[in-house]
């Protein structure tokens, strides 16, 4: 009995098995969807970038001259290039000065290494890098390394700069006819590696007039800046995003603000340009003047300085980097809510969460830094 007992109990057991398996078969439990950064944060589709702190220049004790880029480092840290006064300032983010560089002629764009080292150019043929690791953080007494000249090239202007993969970087480089011209002849995007010797040209079109082409093209952003105070360790795609002009006087590209993606062809990654914008807000060829600067946050979102022109008025937007389309645009003519108006604004830096957040704007033409905060109380 005690047997045929035992025996009852594990068939019993076993048929409870079978039908719970059946059950797991006809009635799967779907995974959870990680939701978008829009439908993480509905509400930032109705919130308005406003002034955050009054702007730093003259009146507030600085001293800016046409600052030309805004960095937001893995170190938690801002850095201007104050281009008229030759110079990097190092903030922290609340816009106090932690410390000034030597004499930099005429800095254009920054960028930071895995390393803490600044990588700076200037609209010349060469590279320059300030260790501030090596130096404890001491911007001032850190020496000004030049790391790269491409002395064969003497008419070659370097114009944007930006880190991938931990220590390779890209640099936007134009051809200028001569020294004493403005006449651009080709353009193009460098890639070196960590040691600062040149990889070569990435395979974009020269002079093209559609996407994965280069025409003066005016700054770059790794896709690794999303993840640059949290991943510093890990590799990341080599995938960019890049401004132009856009236009020489002979020929003309409608894609203003470009993105890349990688795919992978016979076990290599290659990085392909990226159509899936086409016919969103970001690629939209009538919104873009002069675009100088671009910047990503950690949920993905893409946000654009645009210097204007004559007939239309500087302003930064900000996209999503899911559909595409503009969330937020702040138009720098003094009809906003604040009476900001911009005078042909370069560099663009953003915090990289989400709530809370903070973008600031190198305001060329003013001599200053003006610093905006996401508000959804309005």
């Amino acid at each position: 009995m005690k047997y045929l007992k035992q025996t009852s109990i594990f068939f019993a057991m076993l048929l409870m098995i079978i039908i719970l398996l059946a059950s797991c078969s006809n009635n799967k439990t779907p995974l959870p969807v990680i939701p978008s950064a829009e439908e993480q944060f509905p509400s930032l589709d109705d919130a308005e970038y406003v002034l955050y702190v009054q702007p730093l220049d003259a009146n507030r004790g600085y001293d800016f001259n046409q600052p030309a880029d805004i960095f937001y480092g893995a170190d938690n840290l801002i850095y201007v290039a104050d281009t008229g006064n030759n110079r990097i300032v190092m903030m922290d983010i609340g816009g106090q000065i932690q410390g000034i560089s030597g004499f930099i002629p005429h800095p254009e764009a920054i960028t930071q290494n895995d390393s803490l080292q600044l990588l700076i150019v200037n609209k010349t043929n060469v590279v320059y890098k300030i260790d501030l690791f090596a130096h404890n953080h001491q911007i001032d007494i850190a020496p000004i390394d030049t790391v790269f000249e491409q002395g064969s090239e003497p008419n070659r202007q370097f114009t944007g700069i930006t880190v991938y993969n931990r220590f390779d970087y890209y640099v936007t480089v134009v051809d200028v006819a001569d020294s004493s011209s403005n006449f651009i002849e080709f353009s193009f995007i460098y890639d070196f590696n960590a040691n600062n010797t040149l990889k070569g040209p990435l395979p974009l079109f020269v002079n093209g007039t559609g996407l994965f082409s280069a025409i003066v093209p005016t700054s770059i952003v790794s896709i690794r800046e999303r993840w640059l105070d949290i991943s510093a360790s890990q590799e990341v795609s080599p995938a960019f995003l890049f401004t132009q002009t856009g236009r020489t006087s002979l020929l003309n590209n409608s894609f203003k603000v470009q993105t890349t993606t990688t795919q992978i062809i016979e076990g290599d990654e290659v990085i392909v340009p990226n159509t899936a914008y086409i016919n969103t807000d970001i690629y939209d060829p009538a919104l873009y003047v002069n675009p100088e600067d671009l910047a990503l946050d950690r949920n993905g979102f893409i946000f654009v300085v645009d210097a204007g022109g004559p007939n239309s008025p500087p302003a930064f937007y900000r996209f999503s980097s899911t559909s595409g389309n503009m969330l937020q645009s702040f138009i720098g003519d003094g009809s906003n809510g604040d009476n900001i108006t911009f005078n042909n604004p370069k560099g663009i830096a953003v915090l990289p969460a989400t709530e809370d957040q903070v973008v600031y704007i190198a305001d060329t033409g003013n001599d200053r830094i003006v610093i905006f905060s996401l508000s959804t109380e309005l």
